[in-house]
């Protein structure tokens, strides 16, 4: 018999979940920002690492369990072989789950090395364009690999270019000459304008919700301009930005609100980011904060919308959002690479930040991703790789990060991590939440959810939500709601121990309690990103009740 469910003991909101978010592009989003709803590993602990060598890495695209990268044996050659493939991954396992290369015709001034422009919907976007030598864009199934269609519209886009997806999964693409928006279910043209991109092969654009916004060469430097999402129709362009090239995209913060440029070319008179205001009429400049010199630069932007970068001395570092002054600082950051650095960074839901050099050169020992706190006052962990040059970091909506470089793919997780702050009760006690075994959907049993410290001889339950963290007040206490609602509560249990002590606990095997029919997230399949708090009784608190500090785990299949 399964146990009945607890009655109510605080009000929950009862709004769908949200739908997690992928790694559908660099840069993570439309924004391009870094940003991730997921919760990411705070360590080192390796999920699996998969084959084969790759002579450049190139980055990893996610979609629910897929992973998609290109791995490339060799240069193409004239007459030849293409020498790349276009792999798929299971996020879980990392076997093997396709290989395709697409159509090659052996000319290499015509096509060049396979480039993903992302994964979106179901389909894989990919293509053999380079500067000079316009192609098409071709979908792939992402569950088979095989060939859907190939757009109307060329493009001489590359993978240091990326692409960027509408909200209905149309493709907008960037290159040198022209912004083209294609559309995903047939890949006719929805719009294509003309461009002038101040260097080839960098020339990126980002999307919020009202514009599509790319640099633009104009005398005496570059030009930031917002087109219209459904037309490519010429909005306004933001003042000025002296110097003579640049080789990073733009990107915006979640609201579209903000807009950051890195106009960098080596010369610290003018190698500046910039920050500007989107008003809905023009592109009004905020600020400007010298930076070190990056091409291929893929910022992270943290929750306050604070951008992760690097000062001209290597420093990494957190600006403010509205003053681009330094809020936090993780140091000068060894090795970087000389004179070139082309960092690729991650912001998970806890703050956390992963950025990689983006090394490419000798010696390959060099590669490196460093994952830190949201303040980056404290290292996480250091990966050493081997030329990771575009291969990440990328984040799966069950928080597992992937990396390629040159030997393998690779995928980190943690079976779970805790987050959030425990509240202080009348006694002194600060709950803390932990877990043994693994979240399993189909086990029955065997993850077990315990709460210790927690005020003895009370009445607590443990609760969880699948719409990811929150750290939200509860009332005038010093606890905070760390699960966003909808939430679910387990059984009420006694907290045992004393009275006034802190020797109570709380324990539930979490993977019996899901087998309960009607319970949040039932029938589980494997995937679900879940949040876990606890909750006990205080009378003499402000609230009357205190909670525990949260855990977030992912359910296997």
């Amino acid at each position: 018999m399964h146990p009945r469910l607890s009655t109510a003991v605080f009000v929950v909101s009862c709004v769908a979940p949200a739908l997690a978010q992928d790694w559908p592009n660099q840069g993570g989003n439309p924004q391009r920002n870094g940003r991730s709803p997921a919760v990411g590993p705070a360590s080192a602990t390796s999920a699996w690492t998969s084959a084969p060598t790759s002579i450049i890495s190139w980055a990893p695209f996610i979609e629910g369990q897929r992973v998609v990268t290109v791995r490339e044996s060799g240069f193409p050659q004239s007459g030849g072989a293409a020498n790349d493939t276009l792999r798929c991954y299971d996020l879980a396992s990392g076997a093997q789950v396709w290989s395709t290369s697409l159509a090659f015709g052996g000319n290499t001034s015509q096509q060049w090395i396979a480039w993903i422009a992302g994964v979106k919907g179901g389909k894989v976007f990919a293509s053999r364009s380079q500067n000079g030598s316009p192609q098409p864009i071709t979908a792939l199934d992402l569950a088979s690999g095989n060939v859907l269609w190939s757009s109307t519209a060329t493009t001489t886009a590359f993978a240091y270019d990326g692409a960027v997806f509408a909200p209905d999964g149309d493709v907008i693409v960037g290159d040198f000459t022209s912004v083209t928006r294609i559309n995903a279910h047939d890949g006719s043209t929805a719009w294509s304008v003309a461009r002038t991109c101040p260097v080839s092969g960098n020339c990126g654009v980002a999307l919020s919700s009202s514009g599509v916004f790319l640099d633009e060469a104009v005398p005496g430097g570059q030009v930031l301009s917002k087109l219209d999402p459904n037309s490519g129709a010429l909005l306004y362009q933001s003042t000025l930005m002296a110097g003579f090239t640049d080789q990073n995209s733009p990107f915006c913060s979640p609201s579209g609100s903000l807009v950051f440029f890195s106009r960098t070319q080596n010369n610290s008179a003018v190698d500046f980011l910039f920050c500007f205001a989107d008003t809905g009429t023009a592109l009004v400049e905020l600020w400007r904060q010298p930076v070190r010199w990056t091409t291929s630069h893929e910022h992270g932007m943290a929750s306050d919308d604070g951008v992760y970068t690097f000062l001209p001395n290597d420093e990494f570092v957190k600006l403010d959002a509205l003053t681009g002054t330094v809020a936090a600082s993780a140091g000068v950051l060894a090795p970087l690479g000389s004179p070139n650095l082309s960092p690729k960074t991650a912001v998970d839901a806890l703050g956390r930040v992963y950025v990689s050099n983006g090394w490419a050169s000798t010696p390959a020992s060099s590669g490196r991703l460093w994952a830190f706190t949201a303040d980056l006052s404290s290292t996480l962990f250091t990966l050493t790789l081997n030329r990771p040059n575009q291969g990440g970091p990328a984040l799966a909506s069950d928080g597992t990060l992937v990396v390629c470089d040159l030997s393998a793919v690779r995928a980190y997780r943690s079976a779970f991590a805790p987050y959030c702050t425990a509240g202080t009760t009348t006694n002194g006690c600060t709950a803390n939440i932990s877990a043994s075994g693994v979240p399993d959907a189909n086990a029955g049993s065997g993850f077990v959810l315990h709460v210790s410290d927690v005020e003895g001889a009370k009445t607590g339950l443990l609760f969880y939500g699948l719409s990811g963290p929150l750290a939200q007040a509860w009332g005038t206490s010093s606890s905070y709601l760390c699960v966003k609602p909808p939430t679910q509560r387990t059984l009420a249990q006694s907290t045992g121990g004393n009275a006034g002590a802190c020797d109570g606990t709380l324990t539930l095997d979490w993977n019996q309690f899901i087998t309960t029919p009607s319970v949040l997230g039932w029938p589980f399949a494997g995937g679900e990103v879940v949040s876990a708090q606890a909750w006990f009784r205080d009378p003499p608190s402000p609230k009357t009740t205190m909670l525990s500090d949260a855990l977030t785990f992912t359910v296997q299949p």
